[in-house]
This record gives C-alpha cells, sequence and structure tokens, in this order.
C-alpha cells in the first residue's frame, strides 16, 4: 500500500536536514532571497549588478560549505574547527567577490562556470580524501545522484502544484498580482526547498558505504543494453568519419572535437556505472570492455587534437579552445592511467577535473589570460607581416591586404570588443576615444583599420550571386543625420517600394535601380547594378565588409546609406537608411 509522509515526518526531515547541515541551508535560503531581488529588479535598477555578484558567490558558497560539513563529519570536527574552516571559506569567496567586475562580463561568468564545476566536484571526494575506500566513495556518489533526480521531482512537482492553484486564484477572482510571482516561487522552490529535499537522503554514516554491496538490476540494464550499444554506434561513426577524411587527406573540422568530448564523456560516465561489478566473476566482459574502449578512445584523441589545434592555427587560441585542448590532455591521462593502472581509483576522475577546473581559471596560464595575449599577438602580428606599424608601433601608412586577413583583423577588434577587453588594442593604435562606452573605442579603430587597409579577395569564378555588407556592423545604428530632416529605414527586394511620409523609396528593374521621390516628384534615382559590378570588380564576388562609403549614394536633397545589397541571380536586394532634406 502506497504511503504517503506525515506531516511529523517532514518537519522532522527538515530539522534533521538543519541540525546537521546548518550553513549550507543558510547559504540556500539567502541564495533564494537574493535571486527573488534580482528577479524582481529591472536591469536598470541601481542594485541590479549587486544581485548579480551577490548570486555569483552564493551559487558557490554552498557546494563548498556541503563539504566542508562532510569532511567535518567524517574527521569528527570539533565545532571549532567547523567554525575556522568556514570562515576560511568566507574569506576565498570576499575575495573572489573582489575579482568580480562591477557589472559582470563575460570573463567572470566564464570563470563563475569553472569555480562552479570545481565546488561541485569537490562535494563529490572530499569526505574519501584519505581514506582508501574506492566503494563507498561510488556508493555516496551514486546517493547523491539519485537524491539530486528525487529532489528535482519533489521540487518539479511542489511548483507546478502551486502555479496552478495561483493561475486558478486569478482566474476565479480575477487577482493581480503585484510580484513575478512565477519566476519567485520558481526561485523560492528551485533555489531553497531543493536543496532541502536533496539534503534530506545523504547517508548518516559515510565511514559505513565501503561495506555496501547492493547493486541496482536497473543500472546494470540500463547501462549495458541501452548506454554501451549507444557507445559502440557512435564509436562506429566517428571512425567512419577518420577513415574518410584519411582517404581524402584532409583536416577534420572542428566541430568533430565537441562531438569526440561527448562520446568520451558518456563512455567513461557508462564506465562508472559499472565499478562495482568490473570484479563479478560473472561479469568478466566489463573489465575486457574497458580496457578496449580506452584504447579505441586514442585514434579519437588524435583526431581530437587535429581538430582543435587546426581551429588554434587558423584562428588564435580563444577561451572555448583552449578549454577543449585541456580537455583533451585531461582525457589522454586518464585513458593512460587506466590502461597501466591495476588499482582503477575512480576517484581520480572528479579530482583530477576540479584541479584542473580551477587551476585554468586563475593565473598567467589561465584560459582568459592565455587567449588575450594570444589574440593580440596575433593581431599585432599581422599588422607587422604587412609592415603597418610604425617605428613606434603604431598602426601607420596603407596596404591591400587578402580579404581574410582583412578579416581576422576586424574579427580581432570584435573579440576584445565582446569580451570588454577592448584596451587590448590600444598599444597599435595612434589615437582613440576618451570614453568608457568600449563600443565606440571599438568602432572607432575599425575606422582606422579601414582607412589604413584596402581588402581584396583573389578573383573567383562567381555563380551570379555576390552580397556586400558595410564594415563595423549595422549602419542604422550610430547614422549622422546632421544637416538632414528625416531619417527613414527601408528593407527592398526585387521590384518592392517603402513610403513613409512624403518620401518613397522604390526598386525598379528587379532591385537595379533605386528610385526616390518626394511628394510624388522624383528626386534621385541610383544605378545599383552599376555600383555593385564596381565593387565586385575591385573586390571579387566573396561574401566579406567593404567600406561604407562604397555604398553611398547622395544628392543635394536626399543621401541614402546602403548597410547590405546583395544579388542573386538578376534580382538585387537592399537595406539602409534615406537620409532627407526638408
Amino acid at each position: 500500500m502506497l504511503r504517503f509522509p506525515s506531516i511529523k515526518n517532514l518537519t522532522y526531515g527538515i530539522e534533521r536536514v538543519i541540525r546537521r547541515f546548518p550553513l549550507v541551508v543558510l547559504v540556500a535560503a539567502l541564495k533564494a532571497v537574493v535571486l527573488c531581488f534580482l528577479v524582481e529588479s529591472p536591469a536598470t535598477a541601481p542594485d541590479y549588478q549587486l544581485y548579480i555578484r551577490l548570486a555569483l558567490v552564493l551559487f558557490l558558497t554552498l557546494p563548498l560549505f556541503l563539504s566542508l560539513h562532510l569532511v567535518a563529519e567524517r574527521r569528527k570536527w570539533s565545532a571549532g574547527i567547523l567554525a575556522a574552516g568556514a570562515f576560511g571559506v568566507v574569506v576565498l569567496l570576499a575575495g573572489y567577490y573582489l575579482t568580480i567586475s562591477p557589472s559582470p562580463i563575460q570573463r567572470d561568468y566564464y570563470r563563475f562556470g569553472m569555480f562552479l564545476v570545481s565546488a561541485h566536484l569537490l562535494v563529490s571526494f572530499a569526505p574519501f580524501v584519505g581514506y582508501d575506500e574506492p566503494n563507498g566513495f561510488w556508493q555516496f556518489n551514486k546517493t547523491m545522484l539519485l537524491q539530486f533526480l528525487t529532489a528535482t521531482l519533489y521540487a518539479g512537482t511542489l511548483y507546478i502544484g502551486i502555479i496552478i492553484a495561483v493561475e486558478t486564484v486569478r482566474f476565479l477572482f480575477d487577482v493581480t498580482y503585484s510580484t513575478k510571482i512565477e519566476l519567485d516561487l520558481f526561485v523560492l522552490i528551485g533555489g531553497f526547498f531543493h536543496t532541502l529535499f536533496f539534503l534530506n537522503g545523504f547517508p548518516a554514516q559515510l565511514d559505513t558505504l565501503e561495506e555496501q554491496r547492493a547493486y541496482s538490476r536497473g543500472v546494470k540494464l540500463f547501462t549495458q543494453y541501452v548506454l554501451l550499444p549507444l557507445e559502440v554506434v557512435y564509436l562506429l561513426i566517428l571512425y567512419v568519419y577518420s577513415g574518410k577524411i584519411l582517404l581524402q587527406w584532409q583536416l577534420p573540422e572542428g566541430g568533430v572535437a565537441y562531438l569526440v568530448m561527448a562520446f568520451s564523456v558518456a563512455g567513461i560516465f557508462a564506465l562508472l556505472l559499472l565499478y562495482p561489478i568490473r570484479d563479478s566473476a560473472e561479469e568478466r566482459w566489463i573489465r575486457i570492455f574497458t580496457r578496449w574502449f580506452y584504447l579505441a578512445l586514442f585514434p579519437l584523441i588524435v583526431l581530437l587534437g587535429v581538430a582543435i589545434f587546426r581551429r588554434i592555427g587558423e584562428y588564435g587560441v580563444t577561451e572555448n579552445r583552449y578549454l577543449v585542448a585541456a580537455l583533451a590532455v585531461w582525457l589522454t591521462g586518464i585513458s593512460i592511467y587506466f590502461l597501466i593502472s591495476r588499482k582503477d581509483d575512480i576517484r581520480w576522475i572528479p579530482l583530477s577535473l576540479c584541479v584542473a577546473s580551477f587551476a585554468l581559471a586563475v593565473g598567467p596560464w589561465s584560459i582568459f589570460a592565455y587567449s588575450r595575449q594570444n589574440q593580440a599577438e596575433r593581431f599585432g602580428g599581422l599588422l607587422e607581416n604587412y609592415k603597418l606599424l610604425n617605428a613606434n608601433g603604431k598602426l601607420a601608412g596603407n596596404a591591400t591586404l587578402p580579404v581574410e586577413d582583412y578579416d581576422r583583423l576586424v574579427s580581432g577588434v570584435r573579440y576584445f570588443n565582446n569580451r570588454h577587453e577592448i584596451t587590448t588594442l590600444l598599444p597599435y593604435f595612434p589615437a582613440a576615444p576618451e570614453t568608457r562606452d568600449e563600443s565606440v573605442v571599438a568602432a572607432s579603430l575599425e575606422k582606422q583599420l579601414r582607412e589604413a587597409i584596402n581588402s581584396k579577395s583573389p578573383q573567383a569564378k562567381s555563380n551570379g550571386s555576390v552580397r556586400f555588407a558595410v564594415s563595423g556592423g549595422d549602419i542604422i545604428y550610430g547614422t549622422d543625420i546632421r544637416g538632414y530632416d528625416y531619417l527613414v529605414v527601408f528593407d527592398l527586394y526585387g521590384d518592392a517600394s517603402h513610403e513613409r511620409g512624403q518620401w518613397k523609396i522604390e526598386a525598379a528593374n528587379q532591385g537595379a535601380k533605386l528610385i526616390v521621390s518626394k511628394n510624388g516628384r522624383e528626386v534621385a534615382t541610383w544605378d545599383i547594378a552599376a555600383r555593385v559590378a564596381e565593387i565586385e570588380q575591385q573586390y571579387g564576388p566573396n561574401v566579406y565588409e567593404i567600406k561604407p562609403e562604397l555604398l553611398v549614394f547622395s544628392q543635394p536633397e536626399v543621401r541614402i546609406e546602403l548597410n547590405n545589397v546583395t544579388r542573386g541571380g538578376k534580382f538585387y536586394s537592399y537595406k539602409g537608411v534615406l537620409l532627407g532634406k526638408e
């Protein structure tokens, strides 16, 4: 007979969690409160960025305090030692808080993600450091996984039930809620109650887990007949792809690196699920499969390495490429360890990942520092190769570059602009706007590149289709309207037209001609086809960005600035702005 937990049992369970993990429960409550403030605050609120920084710190605090509690339990620390450990964690996190930008940028979120991975991995092995208990370690992590799934089910059911009740009250009584109640409930249940549900089933005696030998037959069947067959299928696909690129003698695509990593992680996870029964006489195939799995990984690791280092060679080091390269090295080390080690201590998997995740987020070797240095060196190297730097190392002179190299320079500016680190490139430029708006600085640097560089693509056979776009993004934003009274945005294809007030912009002859009329009177006509032909003759038919002035058409009364123009067969399409005078 199905028995539901009583209120008394639920209350006792919550009390037990609070007594056992008081610091974790406190942090979970604080996190939920901060997230509620964040949800309710508009992005322009003065404290919005503060709430984000506090939330990042609290997300890290929770797994660190949980690790501290578990270690204290296992080693029977006194309350004083536990308090000292908690104080140390708080000091470290206070230091981390000071490293976060006032308005968190991409680097801050990347570093937070790596610290979060490291902190959660620490929970998995911290109570077993110094104890030779691999089975206890496995049983503990199995319990954590099941508790997480159970807590998610409980929290999800609770959230759906309360939301239905909230919406029912809204519908029946025409109630208007003054808060974002759906998001608030999600944060409260997901951030606080989910933590309580998760902690409620933690094993009380960690030192007895090594003696447990219970193993779920369902886990074995799922792994043996679902996960491992899928792994074999993906292995065959990747091997066939490897054979294809060898026969065609070409380098692998960069995206294959992520496929190899996903396959490797899934395979290791499947073998971890089978770890307790690997030495069973009836399951000798697990040992054999494990050895062949790690042997089969080596050709794929080579494939992964070639793919990622090809991307690095072509476009330089970025945070993602650095991480993939580091994971390839880690995967190589883990594979070698499990092939030559007689003990097969699975604790090395989370331990090594935890250390790597933390180490790659800090110091001059971090993914941020090294990527920034590499991209800056590639940028300066290109300028130096084409003799675009004067004796002081500043951009000067004029040169014609292949479009690929020009695109690399523009991409370099945008790389640093997206990461709010545009000041890294300022030593290469003679001048820059004195403003804190890095987008304005980046636009100025791109303009200086356009003025110093004539980019030209190699001549190629055209299929009749061309597309040219203005360098520096959407021309609509930042358009200089001084001296004009009207601005009209338009997007035309073929023989379409656009009217706004007294102005009419019309594409004729399948877009080959652009006609502008004012109050029914034609004031200007431009030959778009002829201009496209001139640009194509100069730059070739390839898709790339050109100087803005090449897509500007001007008369005394009206001016057209196109953002892009495309020719497909006999049809032309273009997008831009009209500037008109009264």
